[in-house]
């Protein structure tokens, strides 16, 4: 791999988790505020992300956007991703919060990293890299900083709330794993598009989501349409055309530069702060992201 296309798939990576923490604003203001299902949040999300981006390919790239149903064995790995990767992950990162808390699920969650690379070395039939698991150490510690502070008593956790917090992170390894082979042969945008409109179909009316919240502001429309737009569609589609260009391990753990932007954004739009553990939890993920960026 040239270091170019290193670069340029850490950048995209990064401008994905960044989207993806403003995102993480966004909703926190949804469900914390205004006081919206997360269900309803979760499914509206993936639908209409799901539609816009479809619809906007078939204006753009018709039939690069229908190339992948010519082969029968990448709609599979399609659905494996839409339902395996992007559903499970989604879905059950609310559950998790419903059953535990936000700093719990998050941390969960990023056992991903560790799936990944254990998944790469076992058909790879090899070791890891010393740096890949000083940079998961490393990431993992910074994102248990900033989300629990340590304070150890806020990870009581139910058995219900791990199930779905493993499943979480199963999914965030699954998207990433299963998204390179068809991101490398067709492009990042249909791929995602259509994972996200095959995934959202089935979550929005399976849930019954086609509704209007009660007492629905102009402002929950705007943090709504922030979620799909910058938190969904451009997140997605930085952060896998990053992992596309530099694999999914390390574009998983760059991933976890997720927490500082949602620590920044929620400074600058909802005016919380953060104090000194954050900032070396922060420290400690953008460690994570010089020790992959060594050759």
């Amino acid at each position: 791999m040239g270091q170019s296309t290193m670069k340029k798939g850490i950048i995209f990576t990064l401008l994905g988790a960044t989207c993806w923490g403003l995102s993480g604003v966004l909703g926190e203001y949804l469900l914390n505020i205004s006081k919206i299902n997360p269900v309803w949040i979760i499914a509206n999300r993936l639908f209409f992300s799901g539609i816009a981006m479809v619809a906007i390919l078939l204006i753009k790239d018709k039939k690069n956007l229908v190339r992948v149903f010519s082969n029968k064995i990448d709609i599979l790995k399609l659905l494996n991703f839409s339902f395996f990767g992007l559903l499970i992950c989604q879905g059950t990162f609310f559950l998790t919060i419903k059953y535990t808390n936000a700093g719990m699920a998050t941390v969960i969650q990023y056992i991903g990293p560790v799936i990944i690379m254990l998944y790469y070395c076992v058909i790879g039939r090899r070791w890891p890299l010393p740096r890949e698991v000083i940079a998961i150490v490393v990431s993992l510690f910074g994102t248990v900083l900033i989300a629990t502070h340590f304070d150890f008593s806020k990870l009581n956790i139910s058995t219900l709330g791990l199930f779905w917090g493993l499943l979480s992170a199963f999914g965030l390894a699954s998207y990433n794993i299963f998204s390179i082979s068809l991101t490398t042969k067709y492009g990042v945008m249909p791929i995602m598009a259509w994972g996200l409109l095959f995934s959202g179909i089935v979550v929005y009316f399976l849930t019954g989501s086609y509704y209007i919240p009660d007492n629905f502001k102009f402002i929950d429309f705007i943090c709504m349409s922030g979620v799909v737009l910058i938190g969904t569609i451009m997140s997605f589609s930085l952060y896998l055309e990053g992992v596309r260009l530099i694999g999914a391990v390390t574009g998983s753990i760059i991933g976890c530069f997720e927490p500082i932007a949602a620590i920044i954004f929620s400074f600058l739009l909802l005016g919380t702060t953060f104090g000194t553990i954050d900032l070396i939890g922060a420290a400690f993920i953008l460690s994570a992201v010089i020790v992959l960026s060594k050759r």
